[in-house]
């Protein structure tokens, strides 16, 4: 072997094991950098192609390559787990703030409202002409729709919230795909860029925890990334998420795309912005419904029995609590008390509870006919009609659409439209404000029963125990929801606790092939630190050789 041949070889080393101490140190330094994916070196030996007598000679040790540590199919695992773990983290802590709306464990609890608002009849009863008694009984019923304002406005809030929050996400979901398709570009021009790969899968998990994605890599190395098959970065072209309300006040997701705005909202199927679409569109709104039939059918029950008592003036045919719903009698054209004969219940809330519905009825046929029509979808509805009598009065109720319509003594051509409001929870309010109007008495107190009659005011404390709300009473009814809201909240624990230990074991597997162990680090610091020196030392010795060589010759 010539002596340049040993300063090849030894240059050859210290080039390549400079390079190699330069990855170990890059390693070392991002060993608690989010995302970074661990590099290794690949050595090559060089061949001169010479033939001796004991082989073919070497010209040293070249870097074959620079290699991510990198699992793909770990990493897709770690992608998925991820946004399912950020979905029932939303989710939790979203039940976690219901929870403190419903809360039913503090002194202030609703349950307690309604109990107070009833026990005050009953106080009422045993002194129906007190003055005392009936403030009282003003002063709990109005702590009660204010206490239920409240919750409801809550829920209002809460989704308001939850929707400022989205639209945040969502901008930050067009930042991440900017970032993205900037960096495909600098992939793709530099395949080698190994830091820019692990700034896109970086970027790329964080994306995928807001809306759930897929993606692949073309020949140039540029990942295309898709929202349940529609393009978000394609081909160096970016597409951006919009977020806005519909005409039900739901959240409604666009794609803006070369030809036009797209709805996506049903493509968006996990991540951080599913749990927002599932806590503000469905969950919430389904228990502002219940507080709504709540307050709906506690307002009917108690007006229906207020009416039928008399004040201490001598009134009757009072509602006790703002009416609920919109109610226009077109025949007869000049009832005498509509309001006292017509009450409401609902059963369930569904998407024609506040249509507006006319009842049309037709005493002179044999048997009664009733018709039923809904205005809104113009379509006509075939109720379930049953009839009874008490005493001298005739009662129908009619039941469609989980709405039930009581109708007392009807004039043979009854014909009126009705329309519950929405958003009863906001509406729920005390009408009553003069203390001589509250109908304690079944008769006219003035001039009949006296001012220790009390039937009424006992009829309508009966109402705290009577299946009222639907098929519950109004303690169970709101008990029930507690429970279920209570009940979400520890699923939503348990899957959340589910998919964080999923992911911190994914995780583990993932370090165990991609992560920086600083104690490997060390040792191959060591070992190419002595390389180095050792293909230096190699330079040193023919440097010697050759000045020993020139030595002799002069």
């Amino acid at each position: 072997m010539s002596l340049t041949a040993l300063f090849d070889i030894g240059k050859t080393g210290v080039l390549t094991y400079q390079k190699a101490l330069e990855v170990v140190s890059h390693n070392i330094s991002n060993a608690a950098t989010e995302g970074y994916t661990r590099q290794d070196v690949i050595f090559q030996n060089m061949s001169s192609g010479i033939l001796s007598l004991s082989g073919v000679t070497g010209r040293g040790v070249k870097l074959e390559d620079i290699r991510r540590m990198y699992d793909s199919f770990i990493d897709l695992q770690l992608k998925t787990e991820s946004s399912n773990l950020a979905y029932w983290d939303v989710v939790y802590n979203g039940m976690l703030r219901l929870e403190n709306i419903f809360n039913d464990a503090s002194e202030t609890a609703f349950s307690n409202s309604i109990n107070d608002f009833f026990n005050a009849w009953q106080e009422l009863s045993q002194n129906p002409s007190g003055t005392a008694e009936r403030t009282l009984l003003l002063d709990k019923a109005n702590y009660l729709t204010k206490r239920l304002n409240l919750s409801y406005k809550s829920l209002i809030d809460e989704r308001q919230e939850i929707y400022k929050d989205t639209q945040s996400l969502v901008n930050q979901v067009n930042n991440y795909l900017d970032q993205i398709n900037e960096l495909n570009e600098k992939i793709a021009a530099s395949p080698g860029s190994l830091d820019a790969k692990d700034q896109r899968d970086n970027l790329v998990k964080q994306l995928n925890d807001i809306v759930q994605i897929t993606y692949f890599e073309d020949n140039s190395g540029r990942y295309s990334i898709l929202l349940g098959g529609m393009p978000l970065v394609d081909g160096g072209k970016v597409y951006h998420l919009s977020t806005a309300l519909d005409s039900k006040q739901n959240m409604q997701f666009s794609l803006e795309t070369v030809s036009g705005s797209i709805d996506v909202t049903r493509l968006i199927q996990g991540g951080k912005l599913k749990a927002e679409i599932d806590l503000r569109d469905e969950t919430i709104p389904e228990y502002m419904e219940k507080l709504n039939m709540l307050v709906f059918d506690l307002t009917e029950a108690i007006n229906a029995q207020h009416r039928q008592g008399y004040g201490l003036d001598g009134t009757t045919g009072n509602n006790f609590f703002s009416q609920l719903y919109d109610l226009t009698v077109s025949s007869p054209s000049s009832p005498t008390s509509p309001y006292s004969d017509i009450s409401f219940k609902i059963n369930n809330v569904n998407t024609n509870t506040y249509d507006e519905y006319q009842v049309e009825f037709d005493g002179s046929a044999v048997p009664p006919a009733w018709t039923v029509t809904d205005n809104t979808t113009s379509s006509s509805i075939t109720p379930t009609v049953t009839s009874w009598t008490k005493g001298t009065d005739t009662y129908y109720k009619l039941s469609f659409n989980d709405i039930e319509v009581t109708i007392k003594n009807p004039d043979n051509t009854l014909d009126f439209t009705f329309q519950i409001k929405q958003h009863s929870g906001l509406l729920f309010n005390v009408a009553i404000t003069d203390t001589q109007k509250i109908a304690a008495a079944a008769a006219n107190p003035t001039t009949t029963s006296g001012e220790m009659d009390n039937e009424n005011a006992r009829a309508i404390y009966s109402l705290l125990d009577s299946e009222i709300i639907g098929n519950s009473t109004p303690i169970d009814f709101y008990r029930a929801i507690v429970s279920e809201v209570g009940v979400y909240s520890s699923s939503a624990q348990t899957q959340k606790s589910f998919q964080q230990s999923l992911v911190e074991e994914i995780e583990k597997r993932r370090q165990d092939v991609s992560g920086v162990s600083l104690d490997e680090e060390a040792v191959n610091l060591i070992k190419y630190q002595k390389m180095y020196e050792a293909s230096a030392r190699v330079i040193k010795v023919a440097d010697e050789i050759l000045a020993t060589l020139f030595d002799m010759v002069s």
